[in-house]
């Protein structure tokens, strides 16, 4: 696999990390803390991808909700915090 080819599987990897997040903070309400990167184009880069998994993880939600025939919404009960 050339220069190319590794690029977009690295890519491919972070957006898919990205969804990933967006789903645990839909979920949990949990969110990745930027304010330990010392640089402020590291966190604007950061803010960034997870603005894009933001974005896809809308896609996939309007694409499931298209289909209501082969997907369907369940109540899925909240974790109790203590």
């Amino acid at each position: 696999m050339g220069l190319v080819g590794t690029l977009a599987h690295a890519s491919f990897d972070v957006v898919l990390i990205a969804v990933c997040l967006a789903g645990i903070r839909r979920a949990t309400g949990l969110t990745l803390q930027t304010s330990y990167l010392s640089s402020k184009s590291h966190q604007r880069i950061l803010g960034t991808v997870v603005g894009v998994g933001e974005r896809l993880f809308d896609v996939a939600v309007a694409f499931m909700s298209a289909y209501p025939s082969v997907f369907r919404r369940e109540q899925v009960p909240r974790p109790r915090s203590e």
